[in-house]
């Protein structure tokens, strides 16, 4: 997946791209891009809160239900819900459930790659595209915040619970506003193709 940040621009709202911000963000989405590993995540002291569930922040505790055995295991993941649709402030007749992509450890994917493609080559430029965003379904979070080593979240790999499951004080990370922008096209580009070539007008 490759993207224009000037495209991005009417994308992006207004009160966002206003002079100056505009080039602060513009310039914090082209360094994404390149593969840069800081700027992904806020501190801590600027976090709105541990309680505050939003789209794209990392938390362990998720419930996975493995189809293989039956069971359920905990795992950390990223969130893909909107942050509006899972907050408790919105009051609903049924209650929506939280989706999530499991994450797990970049050298545990690499080592995944290793089995099917032994070439050097080809894992070191698995690892250059994954780090530049350009594989559309996977999410790369690089080793900071919360999180010790650098993760991946593969998209094609979705799960969903009740929100009173996750505790609060399992937060591993919330995205900044570059990192925020940077998951939410990605997540348009795997799940939103319009131009997928493929006719659907009456034969």
């Amino acid at each position: 997946m490759t993207f224009d940040t000037g495209q991005l621009k009417t994308q992006i709202p207004y009160y966002l791209t206003a002079e100056p911000d505009q080039k602060e963000l513009l310039s914090n989405l082209q360094a994404l891009n390149r593969g840069a590993e800081k700027g992904y995540y806020i501190s801590a002291t600027k976090d709105i809160g541990p309680d505050a569930v939003l789209q794209g922040d990392g938390w362990q505790g998720f419930q996975l239900y493995s189809f293989k055995t039956g069971k359920k295991r905990e795992v950390r993941g990223i969130v893909l819900s909107n942050s509006c649709d899972i907050s408790t402030d919105n009051k609903r007749d049924i209650p929506q459930k939280l989706i999530f992509a499991p994450i797990i450890k970049l050298s545990a994917a690499i080592a995944r790659y290793k089995k099917r493609n032994p070439s050097e080559d080809a894992i070191e430029n698995r690892i250059k595209d994954i780090k530049r965003q350009s594989v559309s379904n996977i999410f790369w979070l690089p080793a900071g915040a919360q999180l010790d080593e650098d993760y991946v979240a593969f998209l094609d790999d979705l799960h969903s619970i009740p929100t009173e499951y996750l505790l609060s004080e399992n937060k591993l990370f919330t995205l900044s506003m570059a990192g925020f922008y940077l998951f939410v096209f990605k997540l348009s580009v795997h799940f939103c193709r319009l131009q997928e070539n493929v006719d659907r007008s009456p034969s």
